[in-house]
């Protein structure tokens, strides 16, 4: 445990007191996130939070490496992370400045996650072909790096929920003796912990794309380093529990790439339709919002805990009080949809009508 708690602690103190030097820093070469239609904070922020969450994990990371805390065996896999990660955290970066076209961050995401694989890092599954395995462990990884980014719409939503994230994995993972992984884990916790403290609303500096994707690269590449069939029952369910972990992410993600193209808009149109926007036009406030989906986001993956323990049965169960969860976020979305209206029409009423 003395190794997680170095882990927590150095990431979390470098992350604290970085933060406010870049955020000076983002003011300074006026890297700034400016209000808009399609933003929901009225005033600019800096968005060079990315550079401090990347400081403080590859000081954590440092640190930890010395002190022996890695184990030999995920050396080759800890390479390709940090490459792919720095890879994707630079055109990140180059984005917050000038603002890429989409299509190239996600053929550098593609570049990055082929050199994760090509570092040994590969999801299994059920499948026996490497070529066939790696390409699903691609479209996975450059998923994930979405996900996140198109999560960060809110203060300390993305930062918050790949903390509970990580906490999901942690969990998952010490029950199956991956100690490495953890300790990594803790870094990014530690990490995203010490950011928050600035992030969150009324945030003072937001992460920008260089630190979205750098995080969802980084968890999409460690759930893809972890194994879930230890002692398992179940043969091979239990390998849908980072599907279950970040399911919030990925709903989010899949609901308004459904959205945008019934709307026949380009699926990279950013747009008020996430589901934290939907439950501030329920009513909720913006931390109100945030602490909700943190919530969800913690029930829809504690039950991947018990996955590898239980009969199918008990799986099933499990399963279904997770869709449960997701069920009632579709039902949310569709309130504030069919409230939006009503109140729009309210609006557009005459007294007397």
């Amino acid at each position: 445990m003395h190794k997680y708690l170095i882990a927590l602690g150095v990431s979390f103190l470098v992350s604290y007191f970085i933060t406010p030097v870049v955020r000076w820093l983002g003011v300074k070469m006026n890297v700034m996130d400016q209000p808009g239609h399609r933003k929901i904070h009225k005033v600019p922020k800096p968005r060079f939070g990315g550079a401090g969450l990347a400081v403080a994990i590859l000081v954590a990371f440092y640190v930890c490496h010395r002190l022996g805390f890695f184990a030999a065996a995920y050396r080759n896999e800890f390479r390709g992370l940090l490459i792919g990660g720095s890879i994707v955290f630079a055109i990140g970066l180059i984005d917050d400045f000038v603002n890429l076209r989409s299509w190239i961050k996600l053929a550098v995401q593609i570049f990055a996650a082929i050199i994760l694989v090509n570092h040994g890092v590969m999801i299994s599954l059920f499948i026996h072909n490497p070529v066939l395995s790696g390409i699903v462990t691609v479209i996975w990884i450059v998923a994930i790096t979405n996900s996140f980014n198109l999560l960060d719409n809110m203060d300390g939503l993305s930062a918050g929920v790949g903390a509970v994230s990580c906490l999901m994995f942690v969990l998952v993972y010490q029950r199956q003796g991956l100690e490495s992984l953890n300790t990594f884990l803790f870094i990014l916790m530690g990490s995203l912990i010490g950011f928050l403290r600035y992030n969150f609303y009324p945030s003072s500096v937001i992460m920008g794309d260089s630190g979205a994707l750098l995080l969802g690269f980084l968890i999409g590449g460690t759930s893809s380093m972890g194994t879930y069939l230890r002692g398992s029952l179940l043969t091979h369910l239990p390998v849908i529990t980072p599907v279950l972990i970040l399911g919030v992410p990925i709903f989010d993600t899949v609901s308004v790439v459904i959205i945008r193209l019934r709307q026949r808009v380009s699926i990279f149109t950013a747009d008020m339709n996430h589901f934290s926007h939907r439950l501030v036009r329920l009513g909720m406030n913006q931390p109100q919002a945030v602490l909700f989906i943190y919530l969800v986001s913690f029930c829809a993956g504690i039950t991947s805990m018990l996955l590898p323990h239980v009969g199918r049965e008990d799986a099933a169960v499990l399963l279904v009080q997770a869709l449960c969860v997701f069920a009632i976020i579709v039902f949310l979305m569709f309130t504030t949809g069919e409230e939006l209206k009503r109140r729009i029409g309210n609006k557009d009423k005459t007294p007397g009508e």
